[in-house]
């Protein structure tokens, strides 16, 4: 098995057990091409479970991961997208927002779509044609419609399938020419219904997580191993690679006073870990970290999560059964994921530092309140969703059922 990265890094994988993995001793190698791109960590991550199953479950395959704007617009712009995104949700949310709705129901043969689909798309094909592929996975839209165009137009003859990486729809996943989506929710699979796309072209399987959210970390283990006192709830805060400052300081302020163990997950920004750090100083039940990876057992400790709702923090959150509190998502799909967490039970929500305020009292204070929503987060929670997408995309190039 060849496994080929370019610019996204690989997560630690806990291999398969020698009798899970199957056997295809013989069978001609099957190569894959995944894009992705490197903002937005849910796509990377996404894009890495997937990789890193097929790694170990088709000893066969050949996968090969690219950002693809890096590798196939430009890495310039790549870079100045991944920063017109991180400053947007930063400092003007309303204004992604209002692009993102504008964009909701944008026809597939409208100018500007032909005009985003070509981004990337002589590129692409110039390789493609160097390097054919067997299956190529996309788990960002923009190069599913490059590829969905190449399609029509006679050019690839490949498998070409969608990860869709939040639990609504939204036009840009949506291509003529892509034989197969694979989603995360009944929701979404109603919404490409809607908009066209046949039903024998959908799979419901989840959005793709690494194996360590789904292999059982033991909970009293956890709470003993992070050192959480017994006598008190564990609360795990995840505000986003964007670095959420005010957002962080408002649940800062709204929990400071609650008998809670707190455990803040600030990923690479170091002035927001800076900032809490100076405000939690003196408090040792107030634990500030940067970049982790332990967050399956940070996630198994804590009795539930303070966080935007990003669609792979959310499923990895729902196949560890931990109830949500989302507080002021990102306007957009993180809207919409949380309409959906909250319609199913799974989370509660907070506009303001009012209600973010109440929610935390609640959450802290009801056992009852908790037990429901672990309860509602286990009947939509898809933990096999990285083994059932890979399958299913294995099943299109090889002709067999998953």
């Amino acid at each position: 098995m060849a496994l080929i990265y370019s610019n996204p890094v690989s997560a630690p994988f806990l291999p398969l057990p020698a009798s899970a993995a199957p056997s295809y001793a013989g069978q001609r190698a099957c190569s894959t091409l995944i894009l992705s791109c490197n903002y937005g960590g849910g796509h990377r991550s996404a894009a890495q479970a997937l990789s890193q199953w097929w790694a170990h479950g088709r000893s066969h395959w050949q996968v090969t991961v690219f950002d693809y704007f890096s590798r196939f617009v430009h890495p310039l712009y790549a870079r100045a997208t991944e920063f017109s995104y991180v400053q947007s949700v930063r400092l003007f949310p309303p204004v992604y927002g209002f692009f993102y709705e504008l964009t909701a129901n944008i026809p597939a043969d409208s100018r500007t779509q032909q005009f985003i689909n070509h981004l990337g798309k002589q590129s692409l094909l110039r390789y493609l044609r160097q390097h054919p592929a067997d299956l190529v996975a996309c788990v960002h839209p923009t190069p599913a419609g490059a590829l969905s165009d190449l399609k029509r137009d006679g050019l690839i003859d490949c498998q070409v399938a969608t990860v869709v990486t939040d639990l609504v729809i939204h036009s840009q996943w949506i291509h003529p020419y892509v034989d197969l989506y694979l989603v995360g929710s009944d929701c979404v699979r109603e919404g490409l219904i809607r908009r066209g796309i046949r039903p024998e072209r959908i799979r419901v399987t989840g959005i793709p997580i690494v194996p360590r959210f789904t292999e059982g970390v033991n909970r009293q283990a956890a709470r003993r191993q992070l050192r959480v006192r017994p006598e008190l709830p564990g609360v795990l805060v995840m505000v986003g690679a964007a670095g959420m400052i005010r957002k962080a300081i408002d649940i800062y302020y709204a929990i400071e006073d609650l008998p809670v163990e707190l455990f803040f997950v600030c990923g690479q920004d170091q002035h927001l870990r800076s900032r809490l750090r100076a405000l939690t100083h003196g408090r040792p039940r107030f634990h500030v970290l940067g970049f982790v990876d332990n967050v399956p057992e940070l996630m198994a400790a804590c009795d539930f999560m303070v966080s935007k709702a990003g669609g792979l923090t959310i499923s990895e959150a729902l196949a560890m059964e931990l109830p949500m509190l989302i507080y002021r998502p990102i306007p957009g799909q993180e809207h919409a994921n949380r309409d959906y967490l909250v319609h199913v039970g799974a989370a509660v929500s907070a506009r303001n530092q009012r209600e973010l305020r109440q929610r935390l009292i609640a959450l802290c204070s009801n056992p009852g309140l908790l037990k429901r929503m672990r309860a509602a987060a286990h009947a939509v929670r898809r933990p096999y969703a990285t083994e059932d997408a890979a399958r299913a995309m294995a099943a299109l190039v090889e002709g067999v059922e998953p």
